[in-house]
């Protein structure tokens, strides 16, 4: 008797097994999943948030379809922008604009929504990004480029910078030098006026710490190759006593100008023969200088002075290629003389 009921109770609690299994299998049958979420944890440029579904969770172009979750940040002007459902299996949440430097955003699953065949989303009930320290959007002059021996850098960043971040974080690399460069924060009158060459006055305006203007604490050498390196560490101001800091370095690579130089041509026979006089001479410079000391350069010859023949312009107009036209005197020892204090535009002197 006693083995009979045993064996009857062992039936029983099998069968209780085999039917919570079937329910528990019923019921993950009936579940929506969330087969992704992006972004997720700290990401640079954030713009959009997107829910991918495992299954269809709406009916594709029904405009009452509700949001599966809601998106909220740290910055409530960051959390503005619009939901909306690309298929039935995905929804996005556009931001009004790009997230700044420094935000925190969670994303909260809705546990009331049901798809369109009923069933409700299982798994995690939130998902948090943010979109970490302030970095480097846009850099003025663009990498690459040909710069001055005192250049100054202007970098439109993600978010606002603390100062102190940037002189610890920020510096220059110079060729031929083994240490490293620090660099100046420009203000005032010069920062102003850049920055309204630039177009960028009403930007700065709105958000000052947004846009940096800098440059390297020396003078840098004709021709060396220099890198600007915008380090991990980069801060924004702290709130609250909380700072969200860069975590990635990023290099900008220039070369410096070539010196201030002057070369002359001439069209000859041969290259043993003299000029011919029928043909202009030609006095070139490496970087620009202004009208008023290219009118000062003449073409000697005994009592005989040439003046260079010059566009026209303005008074301040840049000149690069100075042109002493045809024709010249014959079988005469001709000399190039230069005004007194002759420099570039940038004030520079001859090699």
């Amino acid at each position: 008797m006693k083995n009979t009921q045993h064996r009857f109770t062992k039936r029983w609690l099998t069968a209780c097994a085999l039917s919570a299994s079937a329910f528990l299998a019923c019921t993950a049958a009936q579940a929506l999943q969330i087969s992704s979420v992006s972004p997720q944890g700290e990401v640079a440029q954030i713009r959009q948030v997107v829910i991918k579904f495992d299954e269809a969770a709406v009916n594709f172009g029904d405009p009452r379809a509700p949001a599966p979750a809601s998106v909220s940040c740290s910055d409530a002007q960051s959390s503005k922008g619009n939901g909306r459902w690309t298929s039935e299996r995905e929804w996005v949440f556009e931001l009004s604009e790009d997230l700044p430097a420094g935000v925190r955003c969670a994303v909260a699953v809705n546990s009331g929504f049901q798809s369109a065949s009923g069933r409700r989303i299982t798994g995690a009930n939130s998902y948090a990004f943010n979109s970490g320290g302030p970095f480097v959007k846009r850099i003025e002059p663009s990498p690459g480029q040909r710069i001055d021996e005192e250049q100054m850098f202007v970098l439109q960043l993600s978010g606002a910078a603390s100062a102190p971040s940037l002189a610890s974080n920020v510096w220059c690399g110079v060729e031929g030098l083994g240490e490293r460069v620090p660099i100046k924060l420009i203000e005032g009158n010069i920062r102003a006026e850049l920055l309204k060459n630039l177009g960028l006055t009403k930007a700065a305006a709105s958000d000052p710490q947004r846009i940096v203007v800098l440059q390297c604490n020396r003078r840098l050498s004709a021709d060396a190759r220099v890198v600007l390196l915008y380090g991990a560490g980069v801060a924004t101001p702290a709130v609250n006593g909380v700072s969200v800091a860069n975590t990635v370095t990023k290099s900008f690579n220039y070369r410096v100008r070539e010196p201030f130089s002057a070369s002359f041509s001439c069209e000859r026979e041969n290259a043993q023969a003299a000029c011919l006089p029928i043909m202009p001479i030609n006095l070139r410079f490496s970087s620009p200088i202004t009208r008023k000391m290219a009118q000062g350069i003449a073409l000697k010859s005994g009592s005989i002075t040439l003046k260079p023949t010059l566009e026209e312009g303005e008074a301040d107009d840049a000149i690069q290629n100075v042109v002493f036209k045809a024709p010249l005197p014959e079988e005469a020892e001709l000399r190039i003389e230069l005004p007194s204090g002759f420099v570039d535009a940038s004030g520079r002197t001859l090699r």
